[in-house]
């Protein structure tokens, strides 16, 4: 069953139904369902193939290449698929991709050509030609030219970018993003709420990810045994993805755990692992670049300045806080007993801060759907110092719309209902930020609220959302 997207979807069937020429870039991190969502688009067009480029000599692509031109060419059969379908091997990629456009003169054709950076590495020339062919053809061809990677890099300075020969041919482009936890829960079969959380909270909104774990099993049997077991997917996933990404992982690793283990600030992480401020700044960078940190100021602030770094993604989150911790009896064969304790003591203090997020994610849902009244300029966080009692206070959602008002919440992934206290906590940290005085105030609990908060929320028009109720 195909999950979410809607808005990729739409895009591209825009984009298809213009019947002009058309080049959408598409691009993400690896396992985050680039091809999935292209498939599922060409999966009802008659003339659209696509090609998967191969990390391998130029001779082998531009077969391929053949193939899927050929597949292209045929009315309403199965053309999505690109096994060799003809004897014809165009003799130069200049020659298939001339026919692509040409071809398409009368009819909408589709060619998406997916991991594109491994194309462009086995021919150099391939931007240039393709530079060259738009060119001669956008006001007479009908092609939609999909270019599909997952080299972050490489499609944002080597497709994107200014320097690239392709720079300005793009008509629309899609950075494909994790699901968030509510699309998440869809792809794990709606479990309750609570493990909905705590198993995204795990491995975050990437579907591969999510496709390992069992939902009709325990959060802690999906430890114990997708998670951490030694030789299981997902434990050898962050070190995997490492080394496919970067040529010396290991400091970027050590950059990770140091985050993990509370050191957010670049010059702490420096400190922590032995190298200069400078070197940690560009490893952030490439970590920023391919969605595994997350640079975050203050929200509302103008000191930016003020910058900590957060992992983002949520299975390189866990493996960094728990799977270093406890590699010893992991390697043993001790997951078991380790998810046990993971579940008991420390699963309840790792969630606080996914809980925070999810918020994030209903507010904006529901902003974009008009259920909320307001157009977020900012989501995020605010910390800073209280100028009267002299040390540092933490708002955990903080909402500006573009009108310059503000939504302040406060997220408790406690056992315990929330009691009316916290309303007057909120109120005070709000007076902190510019215009907060006047904020709206939201709540929101894994366990509800006791029955004086509800009073004092319904008096004091503070919105109360439980873990329920982010839910329906």
């Amino acid at each position: 069953m195909f999950i979410g997207r809607k808005r990729e979807l739409e895009l591209l069937e825009s984009a298809y139904r213009s019947d002009k020429f058309e080049m959408v870039v598409v691009y993400g991190r690896r396992r985050v369902g680039k091809t999935a969502l292209l498939n599922k688009f060409i999966s009802d067009k008659p003339h659209a193939a696509l090609l998967t480029a191969q990390q391998t000599v130029a001779q082998e692509n531009l077969e391929r290449l053949s193939d899927a031109v050929a597949a292209m060419d045929r009315n309403g059969e199965a053309s999505r698929a690109v096994a060799p379908t003809s004897d014809l091997t165009y003799r130069t990629f200049s020659a298939a991709l001339s026919h692509a456009f040409e071809s398409a003169s009368v009819e909408r054709h589709v060619l998406v050509i997916d991991e594109y950076p491994y194309l462009a590495e086995s021919e150099p020339g391939i931007s240039s030609l393709l530079q060259t062919l738009i060119d001669q053809h956008k006001t007479d061809s009908r092609l939609m030219l999909v270019l599909c990677g997952s080299s972050m890099g490489f499609m944002e300075h080597q497709v994107l970018g200014e320097k690239s020969p392709l720079y300005g041919r793009r008509t629309a482009q899609i950075k494909l993003q994790p699901f968030d936890v509510f699309e998440a829960a869809q792809m794990l079969g709606d479990p309750d709420p609570q493990k909905a959380v705590e198993l995204y909270g795990i491995v975050g909104g990437v579907p591969l990810y999510l496709e390992q774990l069992d939902a009709s099993k325990s959060v802690e049997w999906n430890i114990a045994n997708r998670v951490l077991k030694t030789g299981a997917f997902l434990i050898a996933e962050p070190e995997n993805f490492m080394m496919q990404e970067l040529r010396a992982p290991a400091r970027y690793n050590a950059v990770l755990t140091s985050i993990a283990r509370g050191r957010v600030r670049p010059q702490e992480i420096a400190d922590a692992i032995g190298v200069s401020a400078g070197l940690v700044q560009q490893y952030l960078a490439r970590l920023e670049e391919l969605s595994i940190v997350k640079r975050i100021t203050p929200a509302t602030s103008k000191k930016r300045r003020q910058v900590r770094y957060v992992i983002c993604d949520n299975l390189f989150r866990f493996h960094h806080t728990f799977a270093i911790k406890y590699s010893t009896p992991i390697e043993a064969g001790m997951s078991d007993a380790v998810a046990r304790r993971i579940v008991r003591e420390e699963l309840s203090t790792y969630l606080g801060a996914t809980f925070e997020d999810v918020c994030r994610q209903w507010v904006l849902r529901k902003a974009a759907s008009g259920e909320l009244d307001m157009l977020p300029q900012t989501a995020g966080t605010w910390w800073g110092t209280n100028p009267i009692e002299r040390h540092e206070e933490e708002i955990d959602l903080v909402v500006q719309d573009v009108d310059g008002s503000l939504l302040v919440g406060e997220c408790k992934w406690n056992t315990t209902p929330v009691d009316a206290s916290v309303i007057g906590v909120l109120r005070r940290r709000a007076s902190l930020l510019q215009d907060g005085a006047s904020a709206r105030l939201a709540l929101f609990s894994k366990s509800g609220f006791d029955d004086e908060c509800q009073v004092k929320a319904r008096d004091q028009a503070v919105l109360l959302k439980d873990l329920g109720g982010l839910f329906s």
